[in-house]
């Protein structure tokens, strides 16, 4: 089994709650949890798309930090929107 890494979520072994979501805690013991694709909202529809989403927490059970992991890049909410949800354009008649 490969060592797991922050930037491959696919190689994490901690399990979280009912859904058994994975989560990383990174050498800053901040909280890295899996994006539940089964949600309905924006993020889960992207990580349904085939995108690796994680919400970074100060610890486990901690405050959310307003970053996430999009497939091994670290965003803040608002690049990430901008990056992965682009706004539909509205054109004046």
């Amino acid at each position: 089994m490969p060592k797991p890494t922050f930037e491959n979520m696919t190689t994490w072994t901690e399990r979280v709650g009912r859904a058994g979501l994975r989560g990383f805690t990174d050498e800053q013991n901040h909280f890295w949890l899996e994006q539940n694709p089964a949600k309905n909202t924006k993020w889960a529809k992207l990580a349904r798309a085939g995108h690796a989403v994680a919400w970074e927490f100060a610890n486990a059970g901690g405050a959310y930090t307003g970053r996430l992991l999009i497939d091994g890049q670290i965003y803040t909410a608002s690049e990430a929107t901008k990056k992965f949800l682009p706004t539909k354009k509205t054109t004046k008649s």
